[in-house]
């Protein structure tokens, strides 16, 4: 027979979900939350006129497409960390895409030209200092 005191047993899994768990009575509840994404709407836009001008970039033999790419997605995966993520890091990383293609920096420095707050402000910061340093060498 069947123990009518059994408390069900109930599992929620996700990421970034965004809802309500409602316990009443004899209950426990386990709720583990992982953030994935902090992005903005100013550095989603931002990564996709970079990721586009990439793309649409001519063909140089100096600098290797994948390379390129792969910069790239280093440096947005870190962005995506939001103010967990790490300057040091950015700064390296930037200053190598400057390296590598100081136009990409541009379209990112252009793409901060306008007011921005939070984290934004911080990598507007970082993505200026690179291009600066870039300039110089």
């Amino acid at each position: 027979a069947k123990n009518r005191n059994q408390i069900p047993s109930v599992s929620v899994h996700g990421q970034n979900a965004v809802g309500f768990i409602h316990a009443t009575g004899s209950a426990r509840v386990n709720l583990k939350q992982q953030v994935i994404r902090q992005s903005t709407p100013e550095m989603t836009g931002l990564f996709k006129r970079v990721h586009r001008k990439v793309k649409t970039r001519q063909a140089n033999p100096k600098v290797d497409q994948a390379k390129l790419e792969n910069q790239v997605k280093k440096i947005e995966k870190e962005t995506a960390k939001g103010s967990a993520a790490d300057p040091g890091k950015l700064e390296r990383w930037i200053r190598t895409l400057a390296k590598m293609a100081p136009d990409i920096v541009e379209v990112m420095a252009a793409s901060l030209a306008g007011p921005v707050g939070g984290f934004t402000m911080v990598f507007k910061k970082i993505v200026e200092r690179a291009r600066e340093t870039s300039a110089e060498a």
